[in-house]
């Protein structure tokens, strides 16, 4: 009779303890799935030109949540030479200039904000984990772009 009560109570706690770790191993899946989901940049002066390195200023920082296939940007940046003139998301590695992919509202002054809520497509989410998207803002003075920032986790 107890060797049957020890056996009993060690099923239950095998069960209990995989219980346990399959709760653990889902919230870790989950936490980790919402930190790949959730990305920020800081938006920085990047000369496109030798003869605009001394007519960038300004900075900034960018917000990005991934729900989906649905892209929530939010930002602001400041200090800029001349008023901001567009936003867009571009694709490339960093460091490399690329292709815009979506546009951004961005604010029509040297200091303001940034947002755009955007459909990716798997591909565009697929570069959005690889870390190769980042945001550019294009002012009066320097229309090929002032500020600029990848989008990191």
């Amino acid at each position: 009779m107890q060797q049957s009560y020890k056996l009993l109570v060690n099923k239950k706690s095998l069960s209990l303890h995989s219980v346990l770790l399959t709760l653990l191993l889902l919230i870790s899946t989950h936490a980790f799935a919402q930190s790949m989901n959730n990305l920020g940049g800081r938006l920085s002066p990047m000369p496109v030109t030798a003869a605009t390195v001394k007519t960038i200023t300004g900075q900034g920082q960018v917000r990005a949540i991934l729900n989906g296939n649905t892209l929530n940007v939010s930002g602001e940046f400041s200090g800029m030479s001349s008023a901001a003139t567009m936003a867009h998301i571009h694709q490339g590695p960093k460091a490399i200039p690329g292709p815009v992919v979506l546009r951004l509202d961005v604010s029509n002054a040297s200091s303001g904000t940034i947002s755009g809520t955007l459909t990716l497509t798997p591909e565009l989410i697929s570069a959005l984990h690889a870390e190769s998207l980042y945001i550019q803002i294009h002012s009066e003075g320097n229309p090929e772009g002032e500020l600029r920032g990848w989008l990191t986790h």
